[in-house]
């Protein structure tokens, strides 16, 4: 009994000297409580983001700023979940490094700010595509490149609206450590009296962060400085009045958060640099000083047009007759069509129904990368139910539609089906094809 007891006591405290050697091994002892990276990240500036720099606390924020209107995350497009509200009362909110915005969702935007609402733009470097409707009419021998840089540890910030001469100060920190940070602004060479856009913030003394762009009945507000609606500095008391002080810039409607533009500010402005070099020629080339002389211009032009009209009269003359050639036959297609027209013959409608398959879900995998296989004895496709229901997710079909394409199958490869069944399966088949997207 002694001994017993003893194993006993024994294996208990061999596991619990197990128990607490996982415990140090796998605890998180240096696991920092917070990520204060503001670089570009899955949770830079992300809604859902409890980090520093993300904006869980802004988006809360926009949620009940409005009694009685809600808050609208874009979550696939703005082309198609931004709605242009006739009335002007609506709001677009963008908070990060850069976004991104394609030729439909661009267009989507400027027509719902045209229609009399406002797009708060707040990043670090913007759109050039979208810049060269705001600002098509440019200020004298300003034209329009991307937000310029300023370096520095602390910045302070201010509104026309605050009273003069108050500022509230942002800086960047890293482990609650202050570091030097690239703050944006722009020019106040894109300001101009014969043009409606005008400054409403500024980052230190004189350099424009927060700036309207009348465009239509509505405006857009161009700001600089994303990280002054981080959780960071919305949750500082020091901070906070300035981030209220922008938002109060917008209209009393519902709110359109974009989540889904976000890019890093390297890649945006990466894109901009290509569209400002295709957008012009170098301001000096081979033939700057040749096209200003009157002169030396006609004699180039001249030259160009006679050397055009030699190559067309010597081409005329020494060009061969081109022979006709006969039409390129695709024989795949031949080939294709005597084989099914011999199974239809042969009335094998169960070899149809498989090749048809083959070819469906060599689409699937060409269109979505979903893959699945036939088994070579049973004919029947090696799928489960979570292959359906992804199925259907990607494609926006109904799961119903995707399950009846298979259920015949299943019923032609089981059972000798007629040529009717052969038939509804083909008509299922692209009935999904039509509708899918």
């Amino acid at each position: 009994m002694v001994m017993k007891n003893r194993n006993k006591w024994l294996f208990i405290g061999l596991g619990i000297a197990a128990l607490a050697a996982l415990f140090y091994r796998y605890y998180p002892w240096d696991k920092k409580r917070f990520d204060w990276r503001d670089s570009w990240t899955r949770e830079a500036y992300g809604e859902a983001s409890t980090q520093p720099y993300g904006t869980i606390a802004l988006h809360r924020l926009l949620s009940l700023y409005f009694p009685g209107h809600n808050l609208r995350d874009i979550r696939k497009s703005p082309a198609t979940e931004l709605e242009v509200d006739a009335k002007g009362q609506s709001n677009y909110v963008f908070v990060g490094e850069a976004l991104y915005l394609d030729s439909l969702s661009t267009k989507r935007l400027l027509d719902f700010v045209k229609a009399g609402n406002t797009a708060l733009l707040s990043s670090k470097s913007i759109p050039f595509d979208l810049m060269f409707h705001l600002y098509y009419e440019e200020c004298e021998e300003a034209e329009w490149s991307d937000y310029a840089i300023y370096e520095d540890s602390i910045v302070g910030v201010s509104l026309d609206a605050f009273p003069s001469g108050r500022a509230v100060s942002l800086h960047y920190s890293k482990q609650n450590k202050i570091q030097q940070y690239q703050w944006s602004y722009i020019e106040s060479d894109f300001f101009c009296d014969s043009l409606p856009q005008r400054p409403l913030g500024y980052l230190g003394d004189s350099l424009i962060n927060f700036a309207e762009f009348p465009y239509g009945r509505g405006r857009f507000l161009l700001h600089t400085t994303p990280i002054a609606f981080s959780n960071y500095h919305l949750l500082r008391a020091g901070s906070r009045p300035y981030a209220e002080g922008v938002l109060s810039f917008l209209k009393e409607g519902t709110v359109y958060w974009d989540a889904v533009s976000r890019v890093p500010e390297q890649v945006s402005r990466r894109r901009n640099l290509g569209r400002e070099n295709a957008r012009h020629l170098q301001a000096e080339h081979p033939l700057s000083f040749i096209l200003k002389q009157p002169a030396l211009a006609w004699a180039w032009y001249l030259a160009v047009a006679l050397g055009a009209l030699y190559l067309l009269f010597r081409a005329r003359r020494r060009q061969r007759i081109i022979p006709v050639l006969a039409k390129n036959e695709n024989s795949s297609y031949e080939f294709i069509r005597t084989i099914a027209n011999l199974h239809f013959r042969e009335k094998n409608y169960q070899n149809l129904c498989v090749q048809n398959m083959r070819l469906f879900l060599a689409q699937l995998r060409e269109r979505y990368g979903l893959i699945a296989q036939l088994d070579p004895n049973t004919h029947q496709p090696r799928i489960d139910a979570a292959f359906l229901q992804r199925l259907a997710q990607v494609a926006e079909v109904p799961p119903e539609q995707v399950r009846d394409i298979f259920n015949q199958y299943a019923a032609t490869v089981q059972f000798d089906p007629t040529e009717e069944m052969m038939v509804q399966l083909h008509l299922a088949i692209e009935a999904f094809l039509i509708r899918a997207k």
